[in-house]
């Protein structure tokens, strides 16, 4: 059974609902609640990440004309030379069963996973890539309430760099001397306000692309 881009997005805000729902629990210590709530919006994010990745990878050999974003891209020639004994080699087989396109597939997965696609311009640029570019206008009015692209491009960029706090910096408070683990807040509404926002932005972009 196939694992669809939209199937995967879905199933990773399951999962990070799942966490937040979790972190409720009242025998779970305040200061782990806190950080349940931090992994679920880090998860809803990558939500977002998964299906652009997939949606690209889904859609590499659909084009009637690659879009310039996908036939750009740099892959090491390392890799290239990889590709082509694993090719060689396979080919010598006696029951070969000749499909290049598979290692091609293979290699672009993994050069598209050195990319994050989580702010609204990467995302932008992602889609372009699966061969959807300019449709923020539509992906916005499909957001409930509808919004414009402005406004959804200012609230995710938002979440992301709250991500990026719990990521990159522990979610730390930023201080010139810190005297202790002080760290930013992280309330049940909020990560629930982020996770839902994702998630219907993952819906939006699905019924338009």
């Amino acid at each position: 059974m196939s694992f669809p881009p939209h199937a995967a997005a879905v199933h990773a805000i399951q999962r990070s609902r799942a966490v937040l729902e979790e972190s409720r629990q009242p025998a779970i210590p305040k200061s782990v609640q806190g950080d349940m709530r931090r992994l679920s919006i880090v998860m809803a994010v990558s939500a977002l990440d998964t299906y652009m990745h997939r949606l690209v990878l889904e859609r590499c050999f659909s084009h009637k004309e690659l879009p310039s974003g996908l036939a750009s891209l740099t892959i090491p020639f390392e890799d290239l030379l990889t590709q082509a004994d694993e090719t060689a080699k396979a080919a010598r087989r006696q029951s070969h069963n000749s499909r290049p396109r598979v290692g091609v597939k293979r290699q672009l997965r993994d050069r598209l996973l050195r990319e994050t696609y989580q702010r609204y311009d990467a995302v932008a640029h992602a889609l372009a890539m699966a061969g959807r570019p300019g449709k923020w206008d539509e992906i916005a009015r499909a957001m409930e309430p509808p919004m414009t692209a402005v406004a959804l491009k200012k609230e995710l960029d938002a979440i992301v760099s709250r991500r990026n706090e719990i990521v990159h910096e522990g979610d730390y408070l930023r201080k010139e001397r810190p005297r202790g683990p002080e760290q930013n807040d992280m309330t049940h509404p909020q990560a629930l306000a982020a996770i839902d926002f994702i998630a219907m932005l993952i819906e939006a972009i699905f019924h338009v692309s």
